[in-house]
């Protein structure tokens, strides 16, 4: 069972209010209540705090408002109630009093919770705290100007390219009385989602998270702009600032925010590398190869990705693992045909493909290695890896040394077995003394980390390229050490059925 709570609007002005009194009046908590309620009377009839007028006395708990004492349904219990100040019985609500227990009555005036008149003439109160009160049932029916929100977005981009936005001031109760940590928008459109959160983490101190999906231009235009600017500060006019952000607001606002692109149909046709010779190109142009079912189609749908495509890009060059980090596709810019190489994030890609729960990715370790042979033509280190420090750019390689790059990922996968994914740049290439080479470099790294593939620390072991781990049989008849390059591939293009 989910119980919807709205809070309630102007509590942060009223909270601030007090803040601002209690610095210039300490505990002189009658003069605090005078000027509060002096405040309260100046607001506009309009600021939603005014609806809260009635929290304008003050004690050493907060700002409360002197609730009913009686018997919810008449008929109640009465009994003597003291004053504090007069000692005098005070006057007994027509009702009869809210508790039956003259002890649990005396309990809240030792505690302070009762709230008494100037004498015994009034009947006194119970001291409701309005950080106690601060959600309330919401309304049934959410109604807002919807040409608000359309002039608030305009305010920030300076524009109005996006018509008819959500309001991210409706989402943003919505968002607050499920109580949601994570909240997904499958059609962002302009953004409001995520602008509505902002907004929350900001009041709130809370930090709940967003995720984002569009496809059309607009995610560049309006989606993205609008977050980088209401991340920066929360107020615009004309597409400008109409103020910087408070250090409390720039210490609530997101840190970081990843743009995720998907390779879209056209990249993928834009990525395709095709091989084939002027004769096969001759004999799909042939009258006789046109046409339903004829060879030119049977030759595209069966042949041409197959083994035409094999190795571009877009369909998984797998040469491309030797260096993970320089895997690139061309990617048509938003808004044009133009395209640009980009650099594609292999190891995040695989940790989605394998539906991993990461824990860990561990910052990059570099090694110089240097080999020989020893008497028997054996492939040895000379003496063992060297770590050195990551630096800028190539890095240089004296003579006869290589050097290597490692990097790991460690988490859960699906099915609860402990992962590790081992990253390697492989400077040896695909040349057999290479490959030896960056192996031996692999099995020594390996152990310098503490790993092995015997014990239990981990279930999954994946390695970029073929490599002498030793591997290991679980009793599904799967092995413990795999290649990366194989499950990216299975993962990205096996279908069932």
């Amino acid at each position: 069972k989910v119980e919807w709570r709205q809070r309630k609007k102007g509590l942060e002005d009223i909270y601030a209010q007090h803040a601002r009194l209690q610095r210039k009046h300490g505990t002189d908590y009658s003069t605090m209540t005078a000027e509060l309620k002096t405040w309260f009377a100046a607001l506009p009839d309009n600021s939603p705090a005014k609806a809260h007028r009635h929290y304008c006395h003050v004690d050493s708990r907060g700002v409360y408002f002197p609730d009913n004492i009686s018997w919810p349904g008449g008929g109640g219990p009465t009994y003597e109630v003291l004053h504090p100040e007069t000692g005098k019985p005070v006057r007994v609500p027509s009702r009869g009093w809210m508790t039956s227990d003259p002890k649990k009555m005396a309990a809240w005036i030792a505690d302070d919770l009762v709230h008494f008149g100037v004498n015994e003439s009034s009947v006194p109160c119970l001291k409701s705290y309005l950080k106690d009160r601060e959600y309330q049932a919401p309304y049934s029916v959410f109604y807002q100007d919807g040409r608000a929100a359309t002039k608030r977005l305009r305010d920030i981009l300076g524009s109005a390219e996006f018509g008819y936005p959500k309001d991210e001031e409706i989402l943003q109760d919505v968002i607050d009385m499920v109580g949601a940590n994570r909240v997904l928008d499958y059609f962002a459109g302009s953004g409001a989602t995520g602008h509505a959160v902002i907004n929350l983490n900001r009041e709130d101190g809370c930090q709940r998270k967003f995720i984002l999906v569009e496809q059309a231009d607009y995610f560049d235009t309006v989606l993205v702009p609008r977050l980088k600017k209401v991340t920066f500060t929360p107020e615009w006019k004309d597409g400008r600032p109409k103020r910087l952000a408070t250090a409390e607001e720039t210490e609530r606002s997101p840190r970081v925010m990843k743009i995720v692109r998907l390779e879209s149909y056209e990249d993928a046709l834009n990525n395709l590398e095709l091989r084939r010779t002027a004769q096969q190109q001759n004999l799909l142009e042939l009258a006789a190869a046109q046409g339903a079912d004829r060879l030119r189609e049977q030759y595209m749908l069966r042949y041409l990705l197959d083994v035409e495509a094999r190795g571009s890009q877009s369909l998984l060059n797998v040469a491309a693992f030797i260096d993970p980090t320089a895997y690139k596709l061309k990617v048509k810019r938003a808004g044009s045909d133009e395209s640009r190489e980009v650099n594609v994030d292999l190891l995040e890609t695989f940790n989605w493909l394998i539906g991993l729960t990461v824990h860990h990715i561990a910052a990059p370790q570099t090694f110089s290695a240097s080999f020989e042979r020893d008497s028997e033509k054996r492939l040895r280190l000379k003496p063992r890896i060297k770590q050195i420090a990551p630096r800028p750019g190539p890095l240089p390689e004296g003579e006869g040394e290589k050097v290597h790059w490692f990097r790991t990922v460690t988490g859960t996968a699906p099915d609860g077995r402990k992962t590790l994914i081992i990253w390697r740049k492989r400077p040896g290439g695909e040349a057999p003394e290479g490959i030896e080479q960056d192996n031996l470099v692999l099995d020594e790294w390996f152990t310098k980390q503490g790993y092995s593939s015997k014990d239990s620390e981990f279930d999954l072991i994946y390695v970029n390229a073929s490599n002498n781990l030793e591997n290991l049989k679980a009793p599904d008849d799967t092995w413990k050490v795999r290649l990366i390059e194989e499950d990216f591939h299975r993962l990205m293009f096996e279908t069932e059925d």
